[in-house]
């Protein structure tokens, strides 16, 4: 009994002292030098999304676990941090996820749902997921960003499923398919509604000064309301901006898309992405042709110079283009956003680091003979919360053109 007892307070100790040594390291990382590329990478074994409701106390947030790799056995252990920023210290709370809070698991992707509170020092909210790789438990960070300066006002609105309180994840929904706009704290019976049937503009090059063509003002192509939590299907295409009070600035966007996306399968939208590996000239040739399929194959013929290598070049470029849609489509589609033309161009980043409003992507020596890095800063957009703009730099001419050179002779290495 006595031997019982003692082991027992020994456990009790190790525990208390586990679990402080823990907070210490918390308290002491500096969350800005940690790569996080695996957010970026389809076979990363950890892929999470999130969906913010913002009350006046609290925010509600959903979460999107699938654990890939090894056999998961049970439920992924998950804690989370409220950071004021990245730096060091500053935790507002450290907790972890409590089995109660699993609202749904479908295979190996669980779903989840729990309140964090909104106070002066909460900034952020730092996911970690432990996964078991090669046998070693490893933990990955994916952020979660509150209201920040660079933010318009949050909403509590929410993209759900038809028949389950779980919201869609991504931000575009095919055409037809039944969805709810759901209010997380308000009573509110219905929502306005904006649709934009504009057509964006790809990011130019990172020598060129940016497009600021996403903060014009919008053509209105129409304007209705729609009762909340009521199962609706939209067919039109294109942007929607959906608000509870037309006199905010806050509220949600999401793009309606054919059922293909976020892949390219038409002719037309097979020849838009063609612009980063381009000249005008030849853009010019494929688009005022009258057949354009048969001006697409001419295309890739003659900057490949052979037919076996065009197919391995025409697989490889719009993989990236599908894997660019499917990471960074917000109000545009996502190959036609900064990180979505960096992605495309040179794959997967080796390292990615952030810093409350800026992201930097580094591409290792061994790819391209030469370090490359992106750096991308976030900018207030009506539209979504998570808009990153490429900061131009002229220098970046000594290998931009030397990249797409490799593209077209279909010697590009992609990790």
């Amino acid at each position: 009994m006595k031997l019982h007892k003692h082991l027992t307070c020994l456990i009790l100790i190790a525990g208390v002292w586990a679990s402080i040594q823990h907070k210490a390291r918390a308290q002491d990382a500096n969350l800005a030098q940690t790569n996080i590329q695996y957010m970026y990478d389809r076979n990363a074994p950890v892929l999470v999304d999130n969906r913010v409701a913002m009350g006046t106390q609290e925010a509600t947030i959903f979460l999107r676990v699938e654990a890939r790799g090894e056999e998961q056995n049970g439920s992924p252990a998950i804690r989370y941090e409220i950071r004021s920023d990245y730096q060091k210290g500053n935790i507002v709370s450290n907790e972890n996820l409590r089995p109660e809070q699993l609202i749904k698991q479908e295979d190996n992707v669980y779903f989840y749902r729990f309140t964090v509170p909104i106070e002066n020092e909460a900034r952020y909210v730092f996911v970690y997921v432990q996964q078991n790789v090669e046998g070693t438990n490893t933990e990955y960070r994916f952020d979660i960003s509150l209201e920040t300066d660079t933010s318009f006002p949050l909403t509590d609105l929410l993209t759900m499923r038809s028949e389950e309180d779980i919201p869609i994840f991504k931000n575009y929904i095919e055409q037809d398919d039944s969805f709810r706009l759901v209010s997380v704290y308000q009573t509110t019976p219905q929502a306005f509604i904006y649709h934009y049937a504009h057509d964006f503009l790809p990011n130019p090059p990172p020598m060129a000064v940016r497009s600021t063509e996403a903060q014009q003002n919008l053509s209105i192509d129409s304007l209705f309301s729609v009762p909340l939590n009521e199962p609706l299907t939209f067919e039109n295409t294109g942007l929607y901006f959906v608000q509870t009070d037309t006199t905010s600035l806050s509220g949600i966007s999401f793009r309606i898309s054919d059922k293909y996306f976020p892949r390219f399968v038409t002719a037309q939208e097979l020849i838009e992405p063609l612009r980063y590996i381009s000249t005008s000239e030849e853009m010019d040739m494929i688009e005022e042709s009258a057949e354009a399929k048969e001006a697409l194959d001419k295309y890739w013929l003659k900057i490949t110079r052979s037919q076996e290598r065009a197919k391995g070049v025409i697989r490889d470029y719009y993989r990236q283009v599908t894997e660019a849609n499917r990471l960074f489509t917000t109000y545009k589609e996502g190959w036609k956003t900064g990180q979505g033309m960096v992605f495309v161009l040179y794959g997967v980043p080796d390292q990615v680091f952030r810093e409350n409003e800026r992201e930097v992507w580094v591409y290792d020596a061994d790819r391209d003979l030469i370090d490359l890095s992106f750096s991308f800063v976030k900018v207030k957009n009506i539209y979504t919360d998570s808009h990153y703009n490429l900061v131009p730099d002229e220098d970046y001419k000594k290998f931009w053109f030397r990249n797409i050179d490799l593209w077209r002779k279909g010697r590009k290495v992609l990790q």
